[in-house]
């Protein structure tokens, strides 16, 4: 394991099987949280599986820290003094090939990679997908951005590659996907012919595709079928459900909130609830497990596994 450190701050069943959706479940609530302790505050309303609620400080870098932070051009990556790293070639699976060692996820998005790309295989996809990029310092996007401008100019620069600060590859949750033939020669990912698996089951792995040309005007990037993000297992099934990007699943998910109306995702049978927290205190369940994550805009995002 990596860590990076001194860095600048600055829905929907249909191929999955049961065994992989129990997969993905338990992905999504990897390192899951568990009530109890810590600094408490008015008590909400509790969770359809019956716990209580409690309102708990948790301070500003939650809001900037977890699965379903939005960056983008204009909402930029906060980057932490440290950074929890996994090479993704010492530790994939023999379903794919990586670019190099020099590739690197967070550990739960590794995890959830590896799983998808098995699957893949074992419903008959070719050991051909290469992963490229993964994560990324600023230093590295702004040399990127400037080979970009240079060679293609700035215009298709500012289309096809993010601002430093503005890349979701900082997070360590975001991978690029290529083609590595046995031959040795290589192609660009389309996500067409036997690849379609992989953009049309992602969703169950926590996975999704985050770039269309369709949503530009709000993503700011082009479409880009080979650009894939981790969010978790619950959220990228709603959002493959709901045909939401990132930037207007944010924003959905403003309109639920613990005393009021949650969000409800089905995954299977795995059932979780989902609501949003205003700020830097959330309403946290005191039994069960649950995960949280900042927006990286103004707020907290809680995730509860309510079973089955």
């Amino acid at each position: 394991m990596r860590r990076a450190k001194g860095r600048r701050r600055g829905a929907f069943f249909s191929m999955a099987l049961l065994p992989l959706l129990l997969l993905a479940a338990a992905l999504a609530l990897a390192a899951p949280r568990r009530s109890g302790g810590g600094s408490g505050g008015t008590v909400g309303t509790g969770t359809s599986s019956g716990a209580a609620c409690v309102l708990t400080e948790l301070g500003e870098e939650a809001v900037h820290t977890g699965d379903l932070i939005l960056v983008n051009n204009w909402t930029p990556y906060r980057f932490p003094e440290e950074q929890e790293l996994a090479c993704i070639f010492d530790n994939k699976t023999s379903s794919y090939y990586v670019r190099d060692r020099e590739v690197y996820l967070a550990p739960r998005a590794l995890t959830a990679l590896n799983a998808m790309m098995d699957d893949f295989r074992a419903q008959g996809g070719s050991r051909t997908v290469n992963v490229v990029a993964g994560h990324r310092t600023a230093e590295f996007q702004q040399h990127l951005f400037d080979q970009s401008a240079e060679r293609n100019g700035r215009e298709h620069a500012e289309k096809f590659v993010a601002q430093p600060g503005g890349s979701e590859h900082h997070t360590a949750l975001a991978v690029d996907l290529s083609l590595l033939f046995e031959d040795g020669t290589s192609g660009e990912y389309q996500g067409t012919g036997e690849y379609a698996w992989i953009n049309g089951n992602c969703q169950y792995y926590g996975w999704v595709v985050r770039y269309d040309s369709a949503k530009e005007p709000l993503t700011g990037i082009g479409d880009e079928p080979w650009h894939f993000r981790y969010v978790g297992v619950p959220h990228a099934v709603a959002m493959t459900e709901t045909g939401l990007c990132l930037e207007e699943y944010i924003d959905y998910l403003r309109e639920f909130s613990c005393d009021g109306r949650r969000l409800t995702v089905d995954c299977g049978g795995e059932k979780y609830e989902i609501w949003y927290c205003a700020g830097t205190a959330a309403y946290l369940p005191e039994d069960g497990e649950y995960t949280v994550s900042g927006n990286n805009v103004d707020g907290l995002i809680v995730t509860c596994r309510i079973g089955q």
